[in-house]
């Protein structure tokens, strides 16, 4: 599988595992419609979406640690993923009092985050704060990148944690049995 092919994967897996969580935090799926104005799920989708997928992938819901690797996204793909998971935390489900959202910036995407970009990014950095200080998310940006990029650590609101390399931290996570999204 080609690194393409795995990220599209992935893409897919995202929004299958994102699609289930919001469906079971509520009692039904009609209910779930209602709060989030989507459309339903369609099953056939959601089959078509897994034969799509790696078959050596074992993924279990029952798993409440999720790891998102923040790059290479689109600002609306990234705003959509954090309204999701405002979604889910606002259905307070006993199902995610344990849900576990890592979120590590690495690329061109810690742009988005500079205190020279806030005016334009206000409302999605604000919507990252308010998710980080809810437990809701966890950010982290990648300090090896933002050297190679020029961006100063000064730079990036506080609430996002740095780790020293994101590949290193990637690797520890999925040790610790998060998902890779």
């Amino acid at each position: 599988m080609t690194i393409m092919h795995a990220r599209n994967a992935c893409k897919h897996l995202f929004l299958l595992v994102f699609s289930l969580l919001i469906l079971t935090a509520c009692d039904n799926q009609n209910e779930a419609v209602e709060k989030m104005a989507i459309a339903p799920v369609n099953p056939e989708r959601i089959l078509a979406i897994q034969e799509k997928l790696p078959k050596n992938l074992n993924i279990a819901i029952e798993n409440k640690s999720y790891l998102f690797d923040v790059t290479e996204h689109s600002k609306d793909e990234f705003r959509a993923l954090l309204t999701r998971a405002e979604e889910v935390s606002q259905a307070q489900s006993d199902d995610f009092q344990d849900l576990e959202i890592v979120m590590i910036i690495h690329g061109s995407d810690i742009n988005w985050f500079t205190q020279d970009n806030y005016e334009h990014n206000q409302q999605l950095i604000d919507l990252a704060a308010r998710l980080d200080a809810q437990g809701v998310i966890d950010m982290k940006v990648c300090e090896k990148t933002m050297t190679d990029i020029g961006v100063a650590r000064e730079n990036i609101p506080p609430f996002i944690e740095s780790v020293p390399y994101y590949p290193v931290e990637i690797e520890n996570r999925l040790r610790e049995d998060y998902i890779n999204l």
